[in-house]
C-alpha cells in the first residue's frame, strides 16, 4: 500500500497536467500528453459549444533540442476583463511552473503565435458553470530551437 501511495504521489506530481478535473461532466474526456511532431488540439465538442465546468490540460512534448510552435485557428471563449470565467493558459514548459506562463486568454481575439523556450508546452482550458461558446482549435508543430 505504501509503495502504491508513493508511486501515486510520484505520478501525480509529474502528470497532474494530464489529469482531468471533470466536475459534473464525467462523460467528457479532454487533455492528455501529445508527443507527435505536429498535431491539433480543440476544446471538447468543437466546433459545437464546449461543456460547462470543465478543466482540460494538454502537455505537448516534442524532440529534445526542439521548440513547440503554437498557432490558433479559431478562438471563441466567454469574455471577462481579467479572464476570470472561461480561459486558456499557455505555458512554455510544464504548467505547474507559473514562471513559464506565456499568457491567459479569453474572449474572441485569437492569442498570438507562440514558440516555447524548450521542447515542452502546456495548454490549460477552463470553463465555468454559466456561459459557453464554440471554444478553440489550435495547431502545434515541432520547430528548431534557437537559444
Amino acid at each position: 500500500k505504501q509503495i502504491a501511495l508513493s508511486l501515486w504521489t510520484f505520478l501525480s506530481t509529474f502528470t497532474s497536467f494530464a489529469l482531468l478535473i471533470l466536475g459534473s461532466n464525467l462523460c467528457v474526456k479532454c487533455g492528455g500528453i501529445l508527443s507527435a511532431p505536429s498535431g491539433n488540439i480543440s476544446s471538447p465538442n468543437f466546433p459545437g459549444l464546449y461543456p460547462y465546468n470543465i478543466d482540460c490540460s494538454w502537455l505537448i512534448v516534442v524532440a529534445e533540442g526542439s521548440s513547440v510552435l503554437l498557432t490558433f485557428h479559431h478562438f471563441e471563449l466567454e469574455y471577462h476583463a481579467s479572464c476570470a470565467y472561461d480561459y486558456i493558459k499557455i505555458y512554455s514548459g510544464i504548467s505547474e511552473d507559473e514562471g513559464d506562463l506565456l499568457g491567459i486568454f479569453c474572449g474572441d481575439i485569437s492569442p498570438p503565435q507562440f514558440t516555447s523556450s524548450w521542447n515542452v508546452m502546456s495548454i490549460i482550458f477552463h470553463s465555468d458553470r454559466h456561459v459557453v461558446h464554440r471554444g478553440f482549435s489550435v495547431g502545434y508543430r515541432k520547430g528548431d530551437h534557437h537559444s
